[in-house]
């Protein structure tokens, strides 16, 4: 994981529809007084949960780390609490004895009346559960990569570097991401490649401007799914 991660009304999230099949996004509100999280009903389901079935509390949300990326999401989330720069991590959590992988990207919040700068107020974000796309063996975004002309493939392979520079990801979870928002939008694995590129050389190539940019394609491609 990388860095490129209370009103007196609490913020509500937002519940995002669930595609069919299972839910692999969702949004997070993490209220810095009180060490307090909000999950919409997506997120309770990547932790394997029923909304409302437990509080998502700090101690909970730590639990489901795999103990080998904890300390990572720690620093991540601290450094994001510390100056509320947009932040970013890949890493695995627990559920049910099962390991699945996700990217969890958002970035820090100020009361009303505060300048944005230095320790946020709060942390708004998503969660993207890649684990779906990495263990599928086969399916028609892989076949149609590897069957792609050799210009494709090097479109495809050029937005995979993207996603590995943005997110801290390894190549096979980059490819994962490419794979989710072809099947979000319904669109080829190379068409979504292409916007990627697209958005790099409009200028934005530095964290964390591409960051931002990826950050709102992503959610964009996750708010349409409740439309």
């Amino acid at each position: 994981m990388g860095r490129q991660g209370p009103g007196e009304e609490p913020e509500q999230v937002a519940p995002l529809a669930g595609v069919e099949g299972a839910r692999q996004t969702g949004r997070f509100v993490y209220h810095v007084a009180g060490a307090r999280w909000e999950w919409d009903e997506d997120v309770f389901a990547i932790h394997g949960y029923k909304p409302g079935e437990v509080e998502p509390t700090s101690e909970l949300v730590m639990k489901h780390k795999h103990e080998l990326d904890r300390s990572l999401v720690e620093d991540t989330l601290n450094n994001a609490v510390a100056d509320g720069l947009p932040f970013n991590v890949y890493y695995r959590i627990i559920v049910h004895g099962e390991v699945r992988n996700v990217v969890l990207v958002g970035e820090g919040e100020y009361d009303e009346g505060r300048a944005p700068v230095g320790r946020a107020d709060r942390l708004l974000g998503y969660y993207l559960d890649l684990t779906p796309e990495l263990e599928a063996e086969t399916s028609a975004a892989a076949d149609a990569a590897v069957a792609a002309s050799a210009k494709a493939r090097d479109t495809i392979e050029q937005a995979k570097g993207i996603l590995m520079l943005a997110y801290g990801l390894d190549a096979d979870a980059a490819f994962a991401m490419l794979k989710w928002w072809s099947r979000n939008r319904n669109v080829k694995v190379r068409e979504v490649a292409e916007r990627l590129i697209q958005v790099a050389r409009e200028g934005h190539v530095s964290h964390p401007g591409l960051r931002r940019l990826l950050d709102a394609l992503l959610d964009d491609l996750t708010a349409s799914r409740s439309d």
